[in-house]
């Protein structure tokens, strides 16, 4: 039998670490550090500010080699390291990009299985698999884990958290469709994640913060959700030019727990005095799971005598989160009085080890640069619940269960060639071509025997709870291989307008192909405005884990009134197919922009853009499919194990339509420089089209539908309609502070509260907007040594509460909602001490 026990050390793999040295061995990483040192070195170039970032090349959007933000055809942002230093205060990339960019969420999720421990971002108000995520302009992979209970439950994000947070330089996100330029998943726009590259020097830093806040439902002073974080890198010279740029990182965080005190016994099957007896304590969680995180990373250029550059970057995560379910009572059949007396709260263990390592040669051919690359990516997530019992096997049962094991690994080879060529235009025609071939795999492996045995307990429910785990039987490996070609061309007709073109024909094994294209402009109306707009549509395949992912977890019935254990199947499974199943078809979209960029002074920019993103056969997650009429169903096909069926299905056409605006000033304060920045996003997604039923649903039972109206109230209101991010950079001599403050708008959610007003003909329940305040200051004690302070959300800002009734809160255990982005853990507040070699 494999126990799992939480937060035991980890060692380092094996064989990630041999594939990281064997690479620093082959582009000829030196056996000694080199001494030379940079007092920027650390952060890889020199400071920038917001105001200065508009002037700055860029890797996304274009691929001629001198465009700036300002001059690109689409919106782009561009923050510097000195940003993004001061947005990861948490360590979590996720949460730094939230904090910069007005136009990305990344909602917090408790009590919801793997997704306490990988969670996605948005990008526009779409799903998390719906934005690109590149590191150093090549493709990152995604994660190996399906989110199966958030507001974009089906979707399978890039886990953006298993990125060396002091690995990066700074940031770029294109906030524009282009699927054409760059591949799938680029419906709503691209981020890429430039890694420091430094040549010499580097810095050393420990960081020490925790959570303070008043938290309302226990009238509590809490200080909890200690984090700290250590971290070094450093630069060695290769040659003239070359380079080698290493660092490791490693982080351990403190759970947070924001549950109420609940009245919930009435929950209990049996609802016996053991259970009455526990009403009015704190026995549900929710808040931050605990997680352990190591990091290792590397950058690396070495200049060959014939002009070639040989390049390999590549990053290591390794984690070890908890994460909580539901707690069960104890006269529950989903309990063993003798083993819990008192009831008990099952703990899900996620160990989640994340590689990707790229490596490339650099060169030219007549007219012609070139760049041929192979890269790997792996995320392998190992899945357990420990505190728990198979209740079917009675006080024989383990206590801890490993469920299940999910792996993912993508391998490509490409090769992008890009020239100049004079044909009589005011400026040269940029031409860029390309070819990718790739290859996905994805596994899913069983659990412990005992984690979904089926006991001699009858009355019982069999299998773990917070599982079951899963059968060998439904065990998946499956993979795919997809072909790529590429073209895109970009020149000014005239002195003011630029024009690009872009196209891809993409051939997927298992999906077929699919061709792609992009127009763009930009008019320059004088030297400092310009108007620009693109009209582009994307093609995103199913994910491989899509097509293969399946697991069972509890979760609230159709009212709210109890739990449920719920099977997600893939679409390929018989039994999905007896409920109207169908293969899986790619997503098609349809993007279109038009914008303005002005610099009414050097300092001052500002930049206008609208957008509308319309998706055909969107993928989502289907309602759980339950009723008496499903119940024996199931157990007539001998699956009384489980009490709904849930699967993916193309079941939604939506439509997108937001506004960014952008606005930057620097200028000269208290011996100083201040920049000030406005940052806002309005987004609203409508419902075109849905498809919500089948003659094999009907058969089964004619009164379900596949998503229900609170499923799709989720999708259209569950992002904020509105986020608007207001800063303020203060540098001096020996000091620095920086302020923001951000307002998440108005979001909706449905109510468990029959007695909530009707919002789209449902009981719903509106959630105002919440201001969140960050506040830093650094003082320089020298040239090498640097204290900062701060703290995030400081004035200890909270969603608003969730309607006080029993349905509406579980009993009172979960008084917030937790897709509000500004989370529900209060204030934060840490100080950094970093040394500068």
């Amino acid at each position: 039998m494999h126990l799992r026990h939480s937060y035991a050390p980890h060692s380092l793999p094996a064989t990630p670490l041999r594939a990281i040295v064997l690479a620093c061995a082959m582009l000829g990483a030196p056996s000694a550090w080199a001494q030379d040192a940079q007092a920027s070195a650390s952060t890889g170039g020199a400071t920038e500010t917001a105001g200065a970032s508009i002037d700055q090349v860029t890797v996304v959007g274009s691929r001629a080699r001198n465009r700036t933000v300002f001059d690109s055809s689409v919106p782009i942002d561009r923050f510097g390291a000195r940003e993004v230093s001061n947005a990861l205060s948490t360590g979590d990339v996720g949460a730094a990009l939230q904090n910069l960019s007005p136009s990305i969420n990344f909602p917090r999720i408790e009590s919801s299985g793997a997704s306490d421990s990988v969670r996605g971002i948005q990008l526009r108000g779409l799903a998390p698999d719906q934005v690109l995520v590149l590191i150093n302009g090549k493709r990152r992979h995604t994660s190996a884990v399906l989110d199966t209970e958030s507001s974009f439950a089906g979707t399978v994000p890039v886990d953006i958290n298993a990125i060396a947070p002091n690995a990066i330089d700074h940031i770029e996100i294109l906030r524009d469709g282009a699927g054409a330029q760059y591949g799938s998943d680029a419906v709503a726009g691209v981020i890429n994640i430039v890694l420091k590259k430094a040549r010499t020097g580097g810095a050393a830093a420990v960081s020490y913060g925790a959570n303070h806040t008043h938290f309302d439902p226990t009238d509590q002073t809490l200080t909890d959700g200690q984090t700290v974080i250590v971290n070094a890198d450093y630069g060695v010279p290769l040659g003239e030019a070359g380079f080698f740029r290493f660092s490791a990182e490693t982080r351990r965080r403190s759970p947070t727990e924001r549950a109420g005190p609940s009245d919930a016994g009435w929950t209990s099957y049996n609802f016996t005095p053991a259970d009455q007896a526990l009403d009015g304590k704190v026995l549900f969680k929710s808040g931050d799971s605990r997680q352990r995180n190591n990091y290792l990373f590397y950058n690396t250029q070495l200049t060959l005598a014939n002009g070639l550059d040989l390049y390999s970057f590549a990053t290591l995560n390794e984690r070890a989160s908890d994460g909580s379910a539901y707690f069960r009572y104890p006269g529950d059949p989903s309990n063993v009085t003798s083993l819990y007396p008192h009831g008990y709260r099952p703990v899900t263990n996620g160990d989640k080890r994340d590689l990707s390592i790229v490596a490339g040669v650099r060169g030219s051919a007549g007219e012609w640069n070139w760049d041929a690359s192979a890269r790997h990516g792996s995320d392998r997530f190992d899945y357990g619940v420990s505190h728990s019992v198979n209740a079917s096997l009675g006080a024989a049962s383990p206590t801890s269960f490993h469920l299940a094991g999910f792996d993912f690994r993508q391998d490509a080879l490409n090769i992008d060639a890009t020239r100049s060529l004079d044909i009589g235009l005011p400026s040269a025609l940029s031409v860029a071509v390309g070819a990718e071939w790739m290859r996905e795999t994805y596994q899913s492996a069983a659990g412990d025997p005992a984690s979904y045995a089926a006991g001699s307990f009858t009355d019982a429910p069999p299998g773990a709870q917070a599982g079951p785990g899963l059968r060998p039987s439904d065990a998946y490996d499956g993979s795919r291989q997809i072909r790529s070609v590429y073209a895109d061309v970009e020149s000014e007709l005239t002195p003011r307008l630029l024009v690009g073109a872009a196209a891809r024909y993409s051939h997927y094994s298992d999906f077929g192909s699919a061709s792609t294209g992009k127009l763009s402009t930009r008019y320059k109306v004088t030297d400092n405005f310009l108007v620009r707009g693109s009209l582009s549509n994307s093609f995103r395949a199913p994910a491989l884990v899509q097509t293969g992912f399946r697991f069972a977890t509890l979760n609230f019935n159709a009212d709210g009134t109890a739990l449920q254990t719920a099977a997600l199947l893939p679409a390929s499974d018989a039994l999905a197919r007896s409920f109207g199943a169908q293969q899986l078809k790619p997503e098609k979209s349809a993007n279109v922009s038009l914008g303005l960029a002005w610099k009414p002074a050097p300092a001052t920019s500002l930049t206008v853009d609208a957008y509308v993103i319309r998706i055909r056969d969107r993928i989502t997650r289907s309602s759980d499919l339950q009723s008496d009429a499903v119940t024996a169903y199931l157990a007539a096909n001998g699956r009384s194990d489980i009490q709904s069926v849930a699967y993916l299905a193309n079941l939604l056409d939506t439509r997108t339509k937001g506004l960014d605006v952008v606005l930057n000033h620097d200028l000269a304060f208290a011996s100083g420089k201040l920049n000030l920045n406005a940052a806002l996003n309005l987004n609203k997604t409508t419902l075109d089209k849905v498809r919500q039923s089948s003659a094999a649903l009907a058969a089964i039972d004619p009164s379900l539908s596949l998503l229900t109206e609170t499923g799709l109230f989720r999708i259209k209101h569950a992002s904020p309609n509105s986020k608007l991010i207001l800063g303020a950079d203060w540098q001096a001599a020996g000091w620095g502070v920086q302020a923001r403050a951000t307002r998440f708008g108005e979001l909706k959610d449905f109510s468990y509260d029959s007695d909530a007003p009707l919002i789209d003909g449902i009981p719903a329940q509106r959630f105002g907007a919440v201001w969140s305040l960050d506040l830093e200051g650094q003082l320089k004690l020298s040239k090498q040594v640097t204290v900062s302070v701060g703290g995030n959300n400081i004035l200890d800002r909270y969603p608003q509460r969730v309607r006080q009734t029993n349905n509406a809160t579980y009993g009172g255990a979960l008084p917030y909602n937790f897709i509000n982005p500004i989370g529900v853990n209060g204030a934060y507040f840490y100080a950094k001490l970093n040394y500068t070699f």
